[in-house]
């Protein structure tokens, strides 16, 4: 109902800004041609609320900046017109613009044609309330993927992400060969939103996981790149996993309060949040591009 209500919220605002664009307040600015961030100055540029990627809109002048509070929302404003391109993570940048043939994403490249960023802010890690032993168990698990088994997974969950309930056709890159479960019970968050790290799913397809705490009344699955990590993990450690959907801003506090055991969603071990979690070793690296829709 919370996801409905701001969604509602969010079309209302942004048919707001429409009749005041159409008066004349904002003219779409085209950025297609980009090379670099610092060629966006005019245009409208949003990210999701809460996350590094707001945070680098300030590195790039004359820019107006918005935040939505997910990607659904900043969907909507790009293709209404009232943004010009939105901060994402390249792999889900990817996986929309598969989806959306009226879209693309500018490849910047971090530290280069891209926004300033270092590891810990570009790349996804586990979370652990703070002094669990979990992060150098899990530490030594993410140790074994190999590079080139990271990126195959990734391609492998863009193209899960595009149809969600279809066979793959080939076996997942990341399986653990371990059947014992007799460690107990590994409880991990997500957004179960957030293709192509994590995403929902009405079947099991694809070595999908029930949501534990689901309450649509039917059985949904989470699926995607943090799935497939988290299932590796908890096989690793000998445990089972159980997958938990939260709305962002409530995933760190779910950790902190023990109703999860840890986070796998795409998030990134920035100092702020180091305050209130232990990160593991990140588990991918990505860069951040800037989607936008095609004239």
């Amino acid at each position: 109902m919370k996801k409905l209500l701001t969604l509602l919220l969010t079309v209302a605002m942004i048919c707001t800004s429409l009749l005041f664009t159409a008066c004349g307040g904002r003219e779409k600015v085209d950025i297609s041609t980009a090379k670099t961030i610092h060629d966006l100055k005019g245009a409208s540029i949003a990210a999701q609320s809460a996350t590094f990627h707001l945070e680098v809109l300030s590195q790039v002048e004359g820019i107006k900046i918005s935040d939505y509070e997910d990607f659904p929302a900043l969907l909507i404003a790009l293709n209404s017109g009232v943004i010009d391109g939105y901060v994402a993570e390249e792999p889900t940048a990817y996986a929309e613009c598969l989806r959306n043939p009226n879209l693309a994403y500018l490849p910047f490249v971090n530290n280069d044609t891209g926004f300033t960023a270092g590891p810990t802010d570009t790349g996804i890690a586990v979370a652990f309330a703070t002094g669990s032993p979990m992060v150098a168990q899990v530490n030594q698990v993410l140790a074994t993927i190999s590079e080139d088994t990271k990126k195959t997974l990734m391609e492998q969950a863009v193209e899960m992400s595009i149809n969600k309930n279809t066979a793959l056709g080939e076996n997942l890159a990341l399986v653990s060969s371990n059947t014992n479960t007799s460690n107990g019970t590994l409880k991990i968050a997500m957004e179960c939103g957030y293709d192509p790290f994590n995403w929902t799913q009405t079947s099991n397809v694809n070595g999908a996981v029930v949501i534990a705490n689901g309450t649509s009344g039917a059985t949904l699955y989470a699926n995607g790149y943090d799935v497939q990590v988290a299932k590796y993990i908890a096989a690793e450690l000998g445990m089972a996993l159980e997958i938990y959907q939260y709305e962002w801003n409530s995933l760190i506090p779910a950790v902190q309060t023990g109703a999860v055991d840890g986070i796998i969603a795409g998030m990134s071990p920035t100092a702020e949040r180091e305050l209130e979690v232990d990160f593991t070793n990140c588990y991918y690296l990505s860069n951040l591009v800037v989607i936008y829709k095609k004239a």
